[in-house]
């Protein structure tokens, strides 16, 4: 029998009790709040409701393998054919990330050996980050097909295969890195259940990744800069969406499968899918930490305890990069971990260089990534690399001698001075192609941030300005602390009850298992960059949700009573039960389950966008004012972001630096003229909507307004407009009925007095 571990010990009875209490009351709590995201002024929705309609609906809603309840009476397991396409391109992808991880890893590895759970993360996060890193490099030479994106995995394969053919039977010398699980028989029944329960959820996962993009983000960067991309034939600086200069890991996967499909729209399905992969690495990554720091049982419950978060659902379905950023971020505490257990100086460097590359492929995928991953990872690896062994054997004897320079700690500070050295090379190994295409192309390496320090080519303090003002936090006040972590606790509409439920609990294994203290002190530091540094929304925090899912696993072994752990497993499966439903409900996003891909395409393009998309003559040319998300547009068109210098004024205005964008004067008609046939502009839209939106928010050019496009008018350049969506007057609050009246000539957008044009379309006349 395996010896049991400290942390195995039962807390005594009225610490089990205050943890049962406190269980029952969050939870109730929880479940009794207000979804804030999918209320109302007029209409509010609680998680009540929701458990009302699950308690109505549940023969259908609950059933994982009844796809035909949706808004779509074709929809149905009929339909999956039309997905095979999809995943076919998709494994394609993920095999040829394998290949290259297998043969980067095995390498750097050499004698270590892993468990197989630790070794698929390694080898699949190495390899989704290279062959990102491969797709940039090709698109910079402007180097976008198929043979040449797959040859490196091509020539990996063959390696491969070879030294599999080759390898000799005698098994060489290896090193086996030390854990500190518990060890314990575990009831084949509850395993078994275990087992079961995320397969709903990896199915709803799955298919949820082929769901048409629906998000504004997604349409206005994440698949429309790799659109433009292909479009291009090429990667080049896109000066009209600043979004595109981020580092785009998690994007690449798009771009290549637009290339494989060749075609824009079937590659942003494939590479929707292809991320899924994202949420489930993720999954084995958690088992992998709590296989060789926890225990079995725990690495299950915390798999699916994040499998089950209708976050998880949401971010695969919508196609956020929070999905690589979150791998990338376990993958690298994995990695972080391995260090710390491994006192063979030999073979530290090489956990240290994987651990370095995940957590640069973290900030590659999204700029957070350096404070969320790069930052606390390096400092833990110093630490770990500090307090080794071997480091702490030879300070002691320097310290002992007295007499000079400490030696020993000179070999200790050296040894520490190697494994920082390979951790930042192997962090820029993986995020230093990002910053390099972002120096040559704007003299800054993390464009659009830092523009105090690094400047930028085309950015100004104006720019600046707004860009701070939108993405810095309102204010400091610790008085609103406890509310925001409120609001990430229980108050988010995708949050997971059963995580802080348990999560909490843990905290009294913090002295008993170093493990739980590490991640607890990393789910502090996540939480107090995330209400210091950014502007708190919830997808900045998001990456912490699998370290909260550990740790609620680990809760596990608080108690080895059955009222413990019996009352544990009821939580959970209570949770699913809600989060499953939740997931089912279009509360999480437009999940197109398995509608007809023709259905499913259209469903979530808007009206106005599927209007033009009809209409407009094969050889139209679109300048969109107002408008960026754009990627469902099926015509040519020409736009600009928010944060990015307004197309139109530049176009249109005479003004001087010196003058406000409101009075500027218009360039003359021919001028004008000559700017629109250059550009083989033949409409204009206005979505006066958005600009409402973005003038109460991030802050909009005073230059558009109504006035200017019928000056155009007189000019002779436009045709009389065509309204394409109406709002209700009445809608809009007295804030935003005085912002529109403010607009010069904002009579011609009212429709009587009920309703105002929200979205028009001129015709350019010549």
């Amino acid at each position: 029998m395996t010896e049991a571990s400290p942390c195995s010990r039962n807390q005594p009875l009225w610490v089990v009790g205050c943890a049962a209490v406190w269980v029952i009351v969050f939870l109730a709590f929880f479940f009794n709040q207000t979804l804030p995201n999918n209320s109302s002024s007029v209409e509010t929705l609680t998680r009540g409701d929701i458990w009302e309609y699950i308690d109505a609906e549940w023969p259908t809603l609950l059933n994982p393998l009844d796809y035909t309840a949706s808004a779509d009476p074709g929809s149905g397991w009929q339909n999956l054919n039309e997905r095979v396409p999809f995943i076919r391109t998709a494994v394609l992808l993920w095999f040829a990330a394998w290949t290259l991880g297998r043969l980067v890893v095995g390498l750097t590895l050499g004698p270590i050996r892993l468990l197989q759970s630790e070794r698929a993360v390694f080898d699949f996060g190495v390899g989704l980050s290279l062959l990102t890193l491969w797709t940039l490099l090709c698109g910079l030479t402007g180097q976008l097909a198929s043979g040449v994106l797959l040859a490196p995995s091509g020539a990996a394969t063959m390696i491969l295969i070879r030294k599999w053919t080759t390898r000799s039977r005698s098994s060489a010398e290896s090193w086996v890195v030390p854990g500190t699980a518990i060890h314990e028989r575990v009831d084949r029944g509850m395993l078994l259940l275990l087992m079961i329960i995320p397969v709903p959820f990896v199915l709803h996962i799955f298919l949820g990744g082929m769901t048409p993009p629906f998000d504004f983000d997604v349409c206005e960067y994440h698949l429309q800069g790799p659109k433009e991309w292909l479009q291009n034939g090429s990667i080049q600086p896109l000066e009209h969406n600043v979004y595109t200069s981020f580092p785009f890991l998690s994007e690449m996967l798009s771009l290549n499968a637009m290339v494989l499909e060749g075609d824009w729209w079937q590659g942003a399905i494939t590479g929707k899918l292809a991320m899924t992969s994202f949420q489930f690495l993720s999954a084995i990554c958690l088992f992998a930490i709590c296989q060789r720091w926890i225990g079995t049982v725990p690495g299950w419950i915390a798999a699916i305890a994040l499998l089950s978060t209708p976050w998880t659902t949401r971010i695969s379905i919508i196609a956020y990069s929070e999905g690589a950023i979150t791998f990338y971020l376990v993958a690298s505490i994995m990695g972080g971990l391995l260090v710390s257990a491994t006192s063979n100086t030999r073979h530290c460097w090489r956990c240290v260089a994987l651990t370095g590359f995940l957590a640069g492929s973290a900030m590659a995928a999204k700029y957070p990534g350096l404070v969320s991953v790069v930052i606390p990872v390096a400092l833990f690896v110093a630490w770990c690399v500090w307090r080794s062994p071997t480091s702490s054997t030879l300070r002691q004897k320097s310290a002992s001698r007295q007499v000079g320079f400490p030696p020993g700690t000179k070999l200790a500070l050296r040894s520490l001075l190697r494994c920082g050295t390979v951790f930042a090379a192997a962090v820029f190994l993986a995020v230093g192609p990002w910053l390099i295409k972002n120096a040559v192309a704007t003299g800054n390496p993390v464009y659009p941030l830092a523009y105090s320090v690094f400047g930028a080519n085309d950015w100004s303090p104006d720019m600046e300005t707004k860009w701070q003002r939108a993405h810095s936090p309102d204010d400091h006040d610790i008085t609103g602390l406890p509310a925001h972590l409120l609001d990430v606790a229980a108050r988010s509409d995708w949050q997971n009850g059963f995580l802080f439920a348990f999560a909490i609990p843990a905290l009294v294994m913090v002295r008993r298992q170093k493990v739980v203290g590490y991640l607890w002190a990393y789910v502090i530091w996540m939480l107090a960059t995330w209400w210091t540094l950014t502007h708190r929304i919830d997808r900045f925090w998001i990456p912490l949700i699998p370290v909260l899912a550990v740790l609620a696993g680990a809760a596990w072994h608080l108690s080895t009573t059955r009222f413990w752990r019996y009352g544990m497993i009821i939580a959970l499966l209570l949770c699913c039960v809600f989060n499953y439903g939740i997931n089912r409900l279009p509360v999480v996003g437009f999940h197109a389950g398995l509608m007809e891909m023709a259905e499913a395409r259209t469903r979530p393009v808007r009206q106005d966008i599927r209007l033009l998309n009809s209409t407009l003559p094969k050889r139209a040319r679109v300048l969109m004012v107002g408008e960026a998300a754009v990627f469902n547009a099926t015509f040519d068109l020409v736009y600009n972001t928010v944060f990015d210098e307004s197309i139109f004024e530049q176009w249109t205005s005479a003004a001087g630096d010196s003058m406000s964008s409101e009075n500027a004067p218009m360039k003359s008609p021919d001028e004008i003229k000559s700017v629109f046939h250059a550009q083989k502009i033949t409409h204009i839209y206005v979505n006066w909507s958005e600009i409402l939106r973005y003038r109460q928010t991030y802050g909009y050019t005073n230059f558009v307004t109504p006035d200017r496009f019928f000056k155009l008018q007189t000019m002779g350049l436009l045709a009389v407009p065509n309204t394409i969506s109406t709002g209700e007057w009445a809608s809009l609050d007295r804030q935003q009925q005085a912002e529109v009246s403010s607009w010069q000539g904002a009579a011609s957008l009212m429709n009587g007095s009920t309703s105002w044009n929200n979205i028009q379309i001129f015709r350019v006349t010549f």
